[in-house]
């Protein structure tokens, strides 16, 4: 029988192989492995994000357009420079079969935005016009590869740690080999993995007690307004995802400062907006205070 990982380098290196696919064979071998955060991470990348945490290598920046009814999609100016970089940046939260398909689309590609966010864009024009965020297929294979060559490099290194999985299992050795490595897939920046050994001296962001308490604060105001029944309709349920993203990152040991801060940001426009005076009392000295700490800490 063939060996697993030499198995997954062949597949990772053929374009006929799809990423979806190769996944579903990297999610073989982590189980075999005994490898939960791989585990975790491929099992995102097959099925969606949903309420996991969005990896920085998914964020895709677009273009701000909106339907005009005679001359169709037409470029929006956004005047204010923090609005246009929150309102630019796209999740993409689609598991990896479906970004697929989408990569294999000709031309622009399209997201609305929430309803709140949307209302708030449309009450400023003169004409009232549907917005959208454009970008292309070639933005969304970008993401298909990221993760395609992840694995490769995951294989890769297994291979040259003498991990290779005969008979399409593993020796005790070779599971103590991998869970020796912190592989880390979903929070890393560019194309790269980091892998760090059990004994090695990592660098970690300066995170403060006064961080943390002001991010939780929020965690609490903000389930307090939805619990009171402060917020509403559209605005509630997309109060929520924003929720269970800060959830995620208070419960991180290693938060990571953009995504709070884009959030919060988030917050802000929807409570400005729609959310009324209870939300703003409630989580508006939180988002201030964690706005300013967030900026403080990505610039450092």
């Amino acid at each position: 029988m063939p060996a697993l990982v030499p198995e997954l380098v062949n597949m990772a290196s053929d374009p006929a192989v799809s990423t979806g696919e190769l996944l579903r064979r990297a999610l073989v071998a982590a189980r075999r492995l005994d490898a939960p955060e791989l585990v975790e991470w491929i099992t995102s990348e097959l099925n969606g994000y949903k309420d996991r945490e969005i990896p920085d290598y998914r964020i895709i920046r677009g273009q701000i357009m909106v339907m005009n009814p005679v001359r169709g999609l037409i470029p929006f100016r956004v005047r204010n420079a923090e609005a246009f970089d929150l309102l630019s940046r796209h999740p993409e939260m689609q598991s990896i079969p479906e970004l697929e398909e989408l990569a294999r689309s000709d031309g622009e590609l399209g997201r609305y935005f929430p309803p709140a966010i949307e209302q708030r864009i449309m009450q400023g024009m003169q004409l009232p016009m549907r917005p959208q965020l454009c970008f292309s297929a070639v933005q969304v294979k970008g993401i298909v590869e990221k993760v395609r060559n992840r694995i490769l490099e995951w294989a890769l290194d297994l291979e040259r740690r003498g991990v290779l999985g005969e008979g399409l299992t593993f020796t005790q050795k070779e599971k103590q080999t991998v869970q020796e490595q912190h592989y880390h897939f979903g929070n890393v920046s560019g194309s790269q993995i980091q892998i760090s050994s059990n004994g090695s001296t990592q660098t970690q962001a300066n995170t403060t007690g006064t961080d943390l308490e002001a991010l939780r604060g929020l965690v609490e105001a903000l389930g307090t307004a939805l619990d009171r029944g402060a917020v509403q309709g559209d605005a509630a349920d997309e109060l929520r995802a924003e929720l269970a993203t800060l959830k995620a990152q208070a419960a991180s040991p290693k938060p990571k400062w953009e995504i709070i801060k884009a959030t919060a940001r988030t917050i802000k426009t929807v409570a400005e907006g729609a959310a009324g005076n209870i939300l703003g009392e409630l989580a508006k000295p939180h988002v201030q205070t964690l706005l300013a700490l967030a900026a403080g800490a990505a610039g450092g």
